[in-house]
């Protein structure tokens, strides 16, 4: 009992300590509180506030009474107008088009006014405050809301707001342009139906322990050269982007929150630039989006539960990455196009999909990066060298089950380059990173692999991957071999089915396939695009939904003593763009569409490609395709012991 009253009095002087502490606060930033400043004049309710501005003297504090004015204010002097304080001094729009409040020089030289302690409010277009010219307003303890804008600062105008709230404005909280600046401070901009800050031309602004939310529109729009830097402020619950950025603007954040946004967190797109330090990205669709020319530097920051990607980098963008988090996404980090990533000594973990993937013809740079309990780890064309392995390499042989190892990614893990994983009979769970030489075999019996998700690579195969692949089944992923950059793989006795893909070769990527069954895959059965190059011998191909085999782009690909039958969609080997394919002594079958197809029109109307490539082979038993043996009759070689080719390179 002692006990318990000990720390309720410690509880009890505590709070008396805050709430003094918090007294304290408000009477020196709020200072109009607990004094009034010296007054040049006092204008009581009822009379003309515009009538005071105009009589008063340079440098004059005007002081209102409480009470509620309508009516349109132009000050176009230097003076303070101080009212008793939000919601006990109002002033109200006259006219719907009016401004209520209009700062301006006219071209008379700067002036400076200060706006403190005052309800600005009205309905309809216009501004609740105006600032223009050369004016510098300093506006404090406001509430501003209910105007078309709620304040406009435009030409070489500059606005201090502190400690005010704006809100409830259809077109945009705070507009910023020409070559405007602002500093706000303390202040909350939400609520608004339209966006909550906008800055055009070369305006700047900087936001500190602010608050922009529950905006119908975007938290912030940056459009041309403008600039913010965001410190120990919050984005959050945005109805589009947290924070959009175009033309060639630039944002700085530090030690702030961008969350909760309906759209992305951040959206940086043409040639714009980020920098994030100590900032975390929480719950938006996607996080952070980077794309076009733009460039991003996140430092130790958070990204994390986005609905989707965590970052994604497309189209020629560049981001480096260091020391962050990106956790709990969907997918973590996703880089396309000829887009360039750096990461280093990141933590990359749960996110549901892929930690990592890319598509990019850059990849990504990096390393010390860990990864953990991600759906996948890393995919795509990507160097291994980006991940440290879960445990450090020191086994040469490990037979699967093995108390060492928690799961077969740690064991793939502790194996030291050229190790040999036995599997012992049965099924095992797998989405596999594989980044350097390995073998995966399988001892006497059955053995599969597979998936634990139908979005997922059952094996990803990344640069630094050399995988010899023997005896086992690979079944229920999104591929159920994905080998990408300069991985290489030899597939002897396997077979790989019932995945949406069966095997996809991508970039420089290599494999063997013998005396393998690539069957029952409800898409392709292989792919090899890219530069990839594939051989495939004494293999069957059958029974995939879509086309048996495809090469595509500048892939080469021989094919020889192979069965492919019974696929669907354009045929058995399917061929677009520019590929090299040899193919001999196969029996060519029953497929649905043709025996050996040229992806191109007349034939396929709906195909956006040019055959720029070369197909060679003979001694081929092609029948029963449904669409007929060949797609072009100048293909008919192939079924002839002579043989022949169909050379269209340029």
């Amino acid at each position: 009992m002692r006990q318990r009253l000990c720390n309720s009095s410690r509880k009890r002087l505590l709070l008396i300590l805050c709430v003094t502490a918090l007294a304290i606060v408000l009477g020196v930033t709020r200072p109009w509180l607990h004094r009034q400043p010296e007054c040049a004049m006092t204008v009581p309710s009822g009379q003309s506030i515009q009538e005071a501005i105009d009589a008063a003297e340079g440098g004059d504090i005007i002081c209102l009474a409480g009470g509620e004015w309508t009516g349109r204010l132009v000050i176009d002097k230097s003076l303070s107008l101080v009212g008793r304080g939000a919601g006990t001094t109002t002033i109200q729009a006259a006219l719907i088009s009016d401004p209520i409040g209009q700062v301006t020089d006219q071209d008379a030289g700067p002036i400076t006014v200060r706006l403190e302690g005052l309800t600005i409010s009205g309905r309809g277009g216009g501004c609740a405050v105006e600032i223009s010219g050369w004016a510098a307003a300093e506006v404090r303890d406001c509430v501003i809301f209910g105007k078309l804008y709620g304040v406009q600062v435009s030409d070489s105008a500059s606005l201090t707001l502190t400690s005010c709230t704006v809100s409830d404005s259809p077109q945009r909280g705070i507009a910023l342009t020409g070559s405007a600046q602002a500093s706000i401070v303390d202040c909350q901009i939400q609520g608004n139906t339209g966006h909550a800050l906008w800055l055009s031309g070369s305006a700047q602004a900087t936001l500190l322990a602010s608050e922009v939310s529950g905006n119908r529109g975007h938290g912030l729009w940056l459009r041309d050269e403008a600039k913010v830097a965001l410190n120990d402020s919050l984005v959050s619950d945005n109805g589009e982007c947290g924070i959009l950025l175009t033309g060639q603007s630039e944002v700085q954040l530090a030690r702030s929150q961008v969350s909760g946004n309906a759209a992305h967190g951040i959206m940086a797109e043409d040639a714009v630039r980020l920098e994030m330090t100590d900032t975390n990205v929480l719950s938006n669709w996607h996080g952070i989006e980077v794309t076009g020319a733009a460039r991003a530097t996140i430092a130790s920051s958070t990204i994390s539960l986005s609905r989707f990607d965590g970052i994604r980098v497309q189209r020629s963008a560049s981001v480096a990455v260091s020391a962050s988090v990106i956790s709990g996404n969907r997918r973590g980090m996703w880089i396309t196009g000829t887009s360039q990533a750096e990461l280093r000594d990141c933590l990359i973990e749960e996110n549901a999909g892929y930690g990592l993937f890319s598509s990019s013809l850059s990849g990504a740079t990096g390393g010390g990066n860990q990864f953990r309990a991600n759906g996948l780890d890393m995919g795509g064309n990507l160097s291994g060298a980006l991940r440290v392995p879960l445990k450090e390499p020191r086994e040469s042989v490990i037979t699967w089950p093995d108390p060492c190892c928690t799961s077969l990614q740690e064991a793939v893990d502790v194996l030291l380059p050229g190790g040999r994983l036995i599997l012992e009979p049965g099924e095992y769970t797998a989405t596999l990173t594989i980044q350097k030489k390995l073998i995966i075999e399988a001892s006497d019996g059955q053995v599969t692999l597979r998936g634990k998700s139908d979005a997922l690579a059952v094996l990803s195969l990344v640069d630094g991957a050399d995988l010899h692949l023997s005896g086992v089944t690979v079944s229920g992923g999104a591929e159920g071999l994905l080998i990408s950059a300069g991985a290489s793989t030899l597939v002897v006795n396997s077979t790989v089915s019932q995945n949406a893909d069966g095997i996809n070769l991508s970039h420089s990527a290599s494999a063997e396939l013998i005396d393998s069954s690539i069957t029952g895959n409800e898409g392709r059965g292989v792919f090899v695009g890219d530069t990839a190059q594939a051989t495939i011998t004494a293999s069957v191909i059958s029974d995939n939904s879509e086309h048996g085999i495809v090469a595509a782009d500048s892939a080469q690909i021989t094919i020889t003593g192979c069965t492919i039958a019974s696929n669907g969609g354009a045929g058995g080997v399917v061929v677009w763009g520019s590929p090299q394919a040899v193919i001999g002594w196969n029996t060519i079958a029953e497929n649905a569409g043709f025996g050996v197809a040229i992806f191109e029109r007349p034939t396929f109307r709906t195909s956006p490609w040019l055959f720029r490539g070369r197909i060679s082979g003979s001694s081929n038993v092609l029948e029963g395709n449904s669409w007929g043996n060949v797609s072009v009759p100048e293909l008919d070689f192939l079924s002839t012991a002579e043989g022949g080719e169909l050379d269209m390179r340029l």
